[in-house]
């Protein structure tokens, strides 16, 4: 900060009140479009430039920070984005922030809609948002905060069309088309036939990235082997009994799937079915994230592939982004895609987030 400028100083040679003048500093509301087009010249004119960390510092103001996402076990990606978020917390940790997690059930809409009402009454400050599938939900609640002029960015799942302030994650098309070249080159090019592992709650998918994979996955395939039929086995991830015997009727009826794949951290199911109970049948599987069964299942040799993304650092990321964006007033950029990154038992064990 320029400090022989004070905001006395423009307020004075603006003719507007203090209050105004920091109004329009601060980026807040409540200013009318004169007001802000003189404080600007004026700004312009006294080379003002606001240091908005000694700004946030001094004021001993809370930011309420909150996130909203899946319902999740200790060892699953959902827990390591959580961990990133805290270790961005903790970045900042020279400013008041209070931050608190909503959690829903990604296969009941109810549940997200509860969450959204409980967030919005704790009087959010900027919210990060791990969308769930439904579309008109999602534009609701994001409504709801544009309304209020919250602050809110994107974990996972990228919607452009909502605006959010950031959003962190896999290029999910893109991801889907690598996954379907390295599966087809792992089984020498065209395999006759190959399946799409869908573990499901509810009659449907979680999110919209696994839907995206799935759009690239298969445009990959059907345009550099459109010979290969593309099968989908429906398991439902609330019925483990009824799961087991969906995927021994299907193995036995299907003898010559060449390759298989889930587009998200589930592929450790499969893999324990067929070395526990088909243990003979050849099949190259690939799958996503880096939790311990799936991590475990790419040692022992029963799955082939894993692609990572991050979780951690997606987490830590996002948060710096959206402080440094609300709080700090640092302009950035809208859209950070992470790698995607292909992980065998040669190279796991170097593999961090």
């Amino acid at each position: 900060m320029n400090k022989k400028v004070r905001i006395k100083d423009i307020a004075e040679r603006a003719g507007l009140s203090v209050g105004t003048v920091d109004r329009v500093i601060h980026g807040r509301t409540n200013v009318s479009k004169a007001s802000y087009e003189i404080v600007k010249k004026v700004l312009a004119e006294m080379n003002y430039e606001p240091n908005y960390v000694a700004s946030a510092l001094a004021s001993n103001k809370t930011y309420n920070f909150c996130a909203l996402m899946p319902m999740h076990e200790k060892d699953s990606y959902w827990a390591r984005v959580e961990k990133g978020l805290y270790k961005g917390v903790e970045f900042y940790k020279d400013f008041k922030i209070d931050f608190k997690i909503f959690e829903y059930d990604p296969f009941n809409d109810n549940t997200f809609r509860e969450q959204c009402t409980k967030l919005m009454e704790s009087g959010p400050f900027a919210v990060i948002i791990a969308p769930i599938l439904n579309g008109s939900i999602m534009k609701d609640f994001v409504t709801q905060l544009k309304e209020k002029d919250i602050p809110f960015g994107l974990i996972d799942s990228n919607w452009p069309e909502f605006e959010p302030l950031c959003f962190y994650g896999q290029n999910s098309i893109k991801s889907g088309e690598f996954s379907a070249r390295v599966l087809l080159m792992s089984v020498g090019g065209c395999p006759k036939e190959l399946c799409i592992f869908k573990v499901m709650g509810e009659g449907r998918i979680a999110t919209r990235q696994q839907l995206d994979r799935e759009v690239g996955f298969k445009n990959y395939v059907k345009t550099h082997c459109p010979e290969c039929e593309i099968k989908e086995l429906q398991l439902f991830a609330y019925d483990k009994k009824g799961m087991q015997q969906s995927m021994q009727d299907f193995f036995t009826e299907n003898k010559n799937i060449e390759c298989g794949i889930t587009f998200n951290s589930t592929i450790s199911i499969i893999a324990d079915f067929l070395h526990n109970n088909m243990p003979d049948y050849d099949i190259r599987l690939l799958g996503y994230d880096t939790v311990g069964k799936n991590v475990e299942c790419l040692k022992n040799g029963t799955v082939d592939f894993i692609v990572a993304q991050h979780a951690k650092r997606q987490g830590y990321n996002c948060f710096r982004n959206m402080f440094s964006s609300s709080v700090l007033h640092s302009e950035q950029e809208r859209d950070h895609y992470v790698a995607i990154e292909l992980l065998m038992k040669e190279n796991v064990d170097f593999y961090e987030d």
